[in-house]
C-alpha cells in the first residue's frame, strides 16, 4: 500500500460517516471567528465547550472577558477559564484566572460554582463522558465460542487481486449463542470486506451470559482479518511517516486528524501507542465531529453498565440530530431492543429519517415496524414491502428479511405467500443454528390465517 493509502482509506470511512449538514463543530466555530462573526462563533464554541472541549472553553472565556459576541462578564470568563484549565487549557486561561482571582467576592464565587457544577470536569464525567476500558468494550460475560474461518467468506475479487483487509464488526447475540445482527463499524479497505465480515459474524458461535440460570442476549465487538500471505503486518517506513504526520496534527488539536488517527490505531498496521483509541475518538467527538460522536455512542452502548448506556444514547442523539443516518439507525435499534411502546414511536421517527437518506439498515428496520409494529396507526405493510425490495441485495441473506416480508404479507391477508416466506426464513435460520421456536410460532399463526405483531429485534 502506498504512502497515502491508509490515510485515503481512513478519509473514505470518515467521509461516509459524516452527514451533509452538521451542528456546531470546531471548524465552523473557527471559521466564524476568523470572519469576526463573533456572535456565531461564540454560540458554536459554547456548544462544544459544553461537551468538554478545552480550547473552546478557553475561547469563550476570552470572549466573555472581551465582550466579543456576548455581553462582557468577567465572572463567567473566569468560570470557563477555570474549567478549561481542568482540561489542559493554555496560557489565555491561566492569565484570566490569575488576573481575576484576587478580585472575586462571595457572590462571584457562587456564580462560578454554579457553572462548574454544570460543566466542570467532574460534572461531565458524571453526566456525559463514558468510562470505556478494554474490559468494558467487550465484557467478559459475552464470549466468543468459535470464530468462523474468514477464508470461507473471502471476497473472490479481493483474493484475485491479492488484497488483505480488516473489518470491525459489532454483533448482537441471542440467547441461543448465535448472531442476530452484525453491524460493521468500519473496514480497511473501505467497504470491500463488509459483507464478508458480517457473514463471518453470523457463522461464528458465542457464549451469552446467564441471568437466574437463563441465557440472555449480549453484544460483542471484534475484528475479522482477511489475509493474503503475510497480510497486514508492521507498518512500512512510508506508512510510519504518514501516521506520524496524522498524529502530529491530532496532538495539535485538529479534530479530523484525531478521528483519522484513532481509525489508524484501530485498523491499520501494527502500531505502538500509549493513548487508547477511545481517547482520540472522544477528543474528536467533543470537537463536534458527528462521526466521532456516533462511534463514542456505539462504544458506550456496548460497554455494559447502564450508566454508560445512558451516556451513549446522548452521544448517538447528538450525531442523529446532526443528520448522521448511521447514528439514527443505531439509536433506533437500541430503542427497539428496549421493547417499550413509547420507544417504538421514537425509533420509527429516527428510522424514517435514516430511510429518507437511503440508509439500508434504516429501510430494513423501518420495514419491520411498518409490517408488524405494535402501533396499528403507524403500520403500512405495503410500504414495508417496498422498502424491503429496495434493500434486498444487502440483507436477503438474513432470515429476518423473510420474517418481515412474511409478516407484511400476512398483515395484508396474503397468508399463503406469508407461509412461503416464513418457511424460507426457517430454512435460513436452521442453517445458522438459530432457536426456531418464535419463527415456528409465526408460521403456525399464518397457517391459521392470523397476522403477527411484535418486535423482531428482541431476542
Amino acid at each position: 500500500m502506498k504512502n497515502n493509502g491508509l490515510r485515503a482509506c481512513a478519509c473514505v470511512i470518515i467521509a461516509a460517516l459524516m452527514p451533509l449538514t452538521c451542528r456546531a463543530d470546531w471548524y465552523a466555530a473557527s471559521e466564524a471567528a476568523q470572519k469576526q462573526d463573533f456572535a456565531r462563533a461564540f454560540a458554536l464554541y459554547r456548544e462544544i465547550a459544553e461537551l468538554g472541549h478545552a480550547e473552546a472553553q478557553e475561547n469563550i472565556a476570552v470572549m466573555y472577558i472581551n465582550g466579543e459576541g456576548v455581553k462582557r462578564d468577567n465572572v463567567l470568563g473566569y468560570a470557563w477559564a477555570a474549567i478549561a484549565l481542568e482540561n489542559g487549557g493554555g496560557e489565555a486561561a491561566k492569565g484570566i484566572v490569575t488576573q481575576l482571582e484576587p478580585h472575586l467576592n462571595p457572590a462571584a464565587r457562587a456564580r462560578i460554582a454554579e457553572v462548574q457544577a454544570q460543566f466542570g470536569k467532574s460534572a461531565l464525567e458524571e453526566r456525559l463522558l463514558p468510562q470505556i476500558t478494554a474490559a468494558s468494550v467487550n465484557p467478559t460475560y459475552c464470549k466468543m465460542r468459535s470464530v468462523a474461518n474468514p477464508d470461507n467468506f473471502f471476497p473472490s475479487e479481493a483474493k484475485r487481486q491479492g488484497i488483505s483487509g480488516t473489518v470491525l464488526v459489532e454483533v448482537t447475540v441471542a440467547h441461543d449463542g448465535r448472531a442476530r445482527t452484525a453491524r460493521v463499524w468500519y473496514s480497511l479497505p473501505a467497504n470491500l470486506f463488509d459483507e464478508a465480515g458480517r457473514q463471518v459474524a453470523f457463522a461464528s458461535t458465542y457464549e451469552p451470559p446467564k441471568e437466574n440460570g437463563v441465557a440472555v442476549a449480549c453484544t460483542v465487538r471484534f475484528k475479522v482479518r482477511f489475509a493474503v500471505g503475510a497480510g497486514m503486518g508492521a507498518a512500512t517506513r512510508e506508512q510510519e511517516e504518514m501516521i506520524a504526520e496524522v498524529r502530529k496534527k491530532a496532538e495539535a488539536g485538529d479534530p479530523s486528524s484525531q478521528l483519522t488517527y484513532a481509525f489508524l490505531l484501530e485498523m491499520g498496521p501494527a502500531m505502538n501507542d500509549q493513548v487508547p483509541v477511545t481517547n482520540w475518538t472522544l477528543k474528536a467527538a467533543q470537537a463536534g465531529i458527528s462521526a466521532a460522536q456516533y462511534l463514542i455512542g456505539l462504544q458506550a452502548l456496548s460497554s455494559g453498565p447502564e450508566k454508560n448506556q445512558a451516556k451513549g444514547r446522548v452521544w448517538l442523539q447528538m450525531a442523529a440530530d446532526a443528520g448522521l443516518a448511521n447514528a439514527q439507525a443505531a439509536l433506533a435499534f437500541h430503542l427497539l431492543r428496549t421493547n417499550s411502546r413509547e420507544d417504538f414511536g421514537k425509533a420509527q421517527e429516527l428510522l424514517e429519517k435514516a430511510a429518507a437518506s437511503g440508509h439500508p439498515e434504516g429501510k430494513f428496520r423501518l420495514a419491520a415496524l411498518l409490517a408488524a409494529g405494535p402501533d396499528a396507526s403507524r403500520r403500512d405493510p405495503k410500504r414495508g414491502l417496498e422498502l424491503l425490495a429496495q434493500v434486498k441485495e444487502e440483507v436477503d441473506s438474513d432470515p429476518i428479511f423473510f420474517e418481515i416480508r412474511a409478516a407484511a404479507k400476512a398483515m395484508m391477508g396474503e397468508y399463503a405467500e406469508a407461509q412461503l416466506d416464513q418457511k424460507q426464513a426457517l430454512q435460513k435460520a436452521r442453517k445458522l443454528g438459530w432457536d426456531l421456536t418464535d419463527s415456528q410460532a409465526r408460521l403456525a399463526s399464518y397457517a391459521d390465517s392470523k397476522p403477527w405483531t411484535g418486535n423482531f429485534f428482541v431476542y
